[in-house]
């Protein structure tokens, strides 16, 4: 009788298992039918979401097989998304907060060639809107927000004295 019981005990944890397994795999389907996601984005909202450690990784394996879930396709993506209205360098940051491996980081920005200047030359722009009228200490305030936007101080030099020198 004492087997028989352990039976159903071990049969009805599997079941449980299993049905946690297809809710994960659900849930992952679901979190990547909003946006895309890298997988540690992925990892940590079904964490906060309750799934076992087993589940998650069944859930990822899952969509990583449809391709569903690919870092290095999302750091291209984002860098190619952002590359007009952000530095390389929040570029960098914020794919490293998605915890996107270095190498994948690499390999997207090279893509879009290390280049700022689109995303600089809007951002000063929109920092410049009376024209070419700006104090000495109006220029040194917009090239400090540049800076920590992630603009590289050369650059900004650059773009500056190109934008002032059209007006």
């Amino acid at each position: 009788m004492e087997s028989c019981s352990l039976y159903f005990t071990t049969f009805g944890g599997s079941m449980k298992m299993e049905e946690e397994i297809l809710r994960g795999r659900k849930k992952a389907m679901s979190l990547l039918n909003h946006r895309d996601r890298t997988k540690w984005e992925l990892r940590d909202r079904m964490e906060r979401a309750g799934f076992s450690e087993e589940a998650i990784e069944d859930a990822i394996a899952y969509v990583e097989s449809f391709h569903y879930i690919d870092d290095l396709r999302y750091a291209k993506r984002f860098a190619e998304i952002y590359r007009e209205t952000r530095s390389i360098a929040r570029i960098r940051q914020d794919l490293t907060k998605r915890h996107v491996p270095e190498e994948y980081i690499e390999i997207a920005l090279e893509e879009i060639e290390y280049d700022d200047s689109p995303a600089l030359a809007r951002e000063l722009g929109k920092l410049c809107r009376n024209g070419g009228e700006s104090s000495y200490k109006e220029r040194q305030k917009i090239a400090a927000k540049l800076y920590r936007k992630g603009f590289r101080t050369e650059d900004i030099i650059q773009a500056m004295e190109k934008y002032y020198s059209q007006q």
